[in-house]
């Protein structure tokens, strides 16, 4: 899986909100098209598995060790930080993960449908078929 892909799997996994990905992106500066929710943040992430994995372009291979060595501090130094917000933990949580899943290649947690209500056909007792109106 090259830089950009990985980067693209994410977006999907995460939304555009969090990561707009350009996939005509030709450098790491031209990687995002504009500001996602927590922006500095996701190009921190972005800049530190670019660099773990010794990328020199876009489409080079990343691995998973690699991208996962590269997220750890930073995902670490967000839970500890006294002034880190619950949505940025939360972004920062679902990254990791969803760095994992992408190389574990498992599918998105689908949500889960409400069963239906089921109903019960009661019969009427014979007496009160009987009974005259």
């Amino acid at each position: 899986m090259t830089f950009l892909q990985l980067l693209q799997a994410l977006e999907e996994r995460l939304g555009r909100v969090h990561l707009p990905v350009r996939p005509q992106a030709a450098r790491l500066s031209d990687l995002f098209e504009g500001c996602g929710l927590h922006h500095e943040l996701a190009v921190t992430l972005a800049r530190a598995i670019y660099a773990e994995n010794g990328c020199r372009h876009v489409r080079d291979r990343v691995s998973a060790d690699a991208c996962l060595r590269a997220i750890a501090p930073i995902h670490a130094a967000v839970a500890q930080a006294e002034h880190t917000d619950v949505d940025t933990y939360r972004f920062s949580e679902g990254f990791l993960a969803a760095v994992q899943a992408v190389f574990e290649q498992r599918p998105q947690p689908r949500p889960t449908k409400a069963a239906k209500p089921s109903g019960q056909v009661l019969p009427f007792s014979l007496m009160r078929r009987r009974m005259p109106r």
